[in-house]
């Protein structure tokens, strides 16, 4: 006989599985007993640094008592450690959120973090998370996708706390979109027009003298015929303007009665006039003739102020949205929905107001593909664009992808 068959060998070996089960019982017990005690002693740790930073950036309140002065700060309350690190705070008597977010870079340092993200829990009390490392610093794909109509948003960018914020063109809103060279505008209208270069009611038109944006791969496209590249010829930009701003007036005469906006479709299509480095057109224009430079601006300004009416958007790319650059502080103020890729601290206030400030010196320095946004209905936010590739990659999805002249009927266009 073999002692694994013999009743007394099996009693000792189920014995040891017992011993072993009571054995993981106990350690998983102890393991759970050091989480706790872990989790513990890391919330300790975070109420007496939170309020040591809160005292520090002065978000406390001194309270006199008999005893002598008393500070006090935004309650700390429990902690949460998973996923991430994140605890509850009561703000104080007569506190916002955004006190806390006013404060929140140097309150997350003093934390051991690179950022705070505050969310509005219940009355008095907001969720603090805290970021351990910058969430914008790995870029993202943009994923080959198009839309059918003007009124699909398109993927603008991915925001600090995973957001992905899309736009719709059909939305009224002209579109500005500022950087220094290398600092990421020209990729991200690359990814936009990608996405609406083949919805049968957008038609994409333009201005571009560096003859990339609206290059050669919109050849056999329906939008060729109303864009213009180069320097060659600045008189033709200044003609295709003003073809744009006839088609504008044309729709707004013929606005049917109780209506006070046009509608995008195939007959009417929404037009996205791309202004590629305006400024140096405007410069160029100059140079040749004052009275040309002073042809353009007059179109664009009648395009920017009155156009969102008769289903018109304008995409405006310049390094810096100074007033004389863009055609003068009116013309800047018709643009709702403003991009800043990295700028000087003085073009970020420029752009977006005096709340953009205090984000200059950090911004001055951003990686490409960043950006600070503002448009109606959002306050300033940070966000990294998609990044579509190479332009090569650009090329191959307007070749693929831009609507063809035989792919519906063109309307007015025609």
């Amino acid at each position: 006989m073999t002692a694994d068959h013999s009743p007394a060998t099996r009693t000792i070996r189920h014995d040891q599985r017992r011993s072993r089960g009571l054995l993981g019982r106990l350690r998983d017990r102890w393991s759970e007993h050091r989480r706790l005690e872990d989790h513990r002693r890391l919330e300790e740790d975070l109420r007496g640094l939170w309020r040591e930073a809160c005292t520090g950036v002065g978000l406390c309140q001194y309270i006199p008592m008999p005893t002598g002065v008393t500070i006090r700060t935004p309650r700390f309350g429990a902690l949460r450690s998973r996923p991430g690190v994140a605890f509850s705070v009561e703000l104080l008597p007569g506190g916002e959120p955004d006190d806390i977010t006013a404060h929140a870079d140097r309150l997350a340092h003093t934390l051991g973090g690179h950022g705070l993200r505050i969310e509005p829990l219940a009355g008095r009390w907001v969720r603090v998370m805290l970021l351990r490392h910058d969430p914008l610093r790995e870029s993202f794909p943009l994923a080959a996708m198009t839309t059918s109509r003007a009124d699909e948003p398109v993927l603008l960018g991915r925001t600090e706390d995973g957001t992905s914020l899309a736009h719709a063109l059909a939305d009224a809103a002209h579109l500005a979109v500022q950087g220094q060279n290398g600092a990421g505008k020209s990729a991200f209208t690359y990814g936009l027009l990608t996405q609406v270069c083949a919805a049968p009611d957008v038609l994409i038109g333009g201005s571009d003298i560096t003859g990339l944006v609206l290059g050669r791969a919109w050849d056999d496209t329906t939008h060729r015929k109303w864009q213009v590249t180069g320097t060659k010829d600045l008189a033709a930009h200044a003609a295709l303007l003003d073809t744009l701003a006839a088609e504008m007036d044309r729709r707004l005469d013929a606005m049917p009665p109780r209506q006070d906006k046009v509608r995008p479709t195939v007959q009417n299509p929404l037009v996205l006039v791309v202004l590629e480095e305006f400024p140096g057109l405007l410069r160029a224009a100059q140079a040749k003739d004052k009275k040309l430079a002073e042809r353009i601006t007059s179109t664009v300004l009648r395009l920017v102020s009155e156009g969102r009416k008769a289903a018109f958007r304008v995409l405006m790319l310049a390094q810096r949205f100074e007033a004389n650059a863009v055609g003068g502080g009116y013309a800047r103020d018709q643009f709702a929905l403003r991009l800043s890729f990295r700028v000087p601290g003085e073009s970020l206030v420029m752009l977006h107001g005096e709340d953009a400030r205090k984000l200059g010196p950090t911004h001055a320095n951003a990686d490409p593909g960043i950006a600070y946004l503002s448009a109606p209905g959002h306050e300033l936010v940070r966000l990294r664009a998609p990044y579509l590739g190479s332009y090569g990659e650009y090329c191959d999805r307007i070749t693929r992808h831009g609507r063809r002249p035989d792919q519906t009927a063109e309307g007015w266009a025609a």
